[in-house]
């Protein structure tokens, strides 16, 4: 893992099924990132939370807590989100796609916030 890299993570729901769609659960997944930037001291640059997927553009003080961190995110957030909908199996795809961006790439690094924040505006 790449030490002081930003990166685009990207995390789909189960086979990009509309489990985010409603308010609470975008509101559980963002209080479970809440606790992961403070379990993890990871920097959220970008955030955008579609209806079947979520983008994140993050630094963390550590790259190789990365797969901790995601491996955390993802299960937790599971637990919660099934908890809260009556569910039960796997409520994310089995990976998420990491893209690291280099601390002096500010360039890349303002293009990938754009196209996160884009993201709904892409989708209509």
């Amino acid at each position: 893992m790449p030490q002081g890299h930003a990166f685009h993570l990207t995390l789909r729901c189960n086979s990009r099924q509309f489990l985010i769609a409603k308010a609470l659960r975008r509101d559980v997944l963002l209080a479970v990132l809440k606790k992961a930037q403070q379990k993890f001291a990871v920097k959220i640059y970008g955030l955008c939370l579609m209806a079947n997927h979520v983008h994140l553009l993050i630094k963390p003080t550590d790259a190789k807590e990365l797969p901790r961190l995601m491996h955390w995110f993802a299960w937790y957030s599971a637990m919660a989100l099934n908890r809260l909908s009556g569910r039960c199996g796997h409520f994310w795809e089995a990976r998420y796609f990491s893209t690291p961006i280099h601390p002096k790439d500010h360039r890349r690094m303002l293009n990938t916030l754009r196209y996160i924040h884009a993201n709904p505006k892409q989708l209509g």
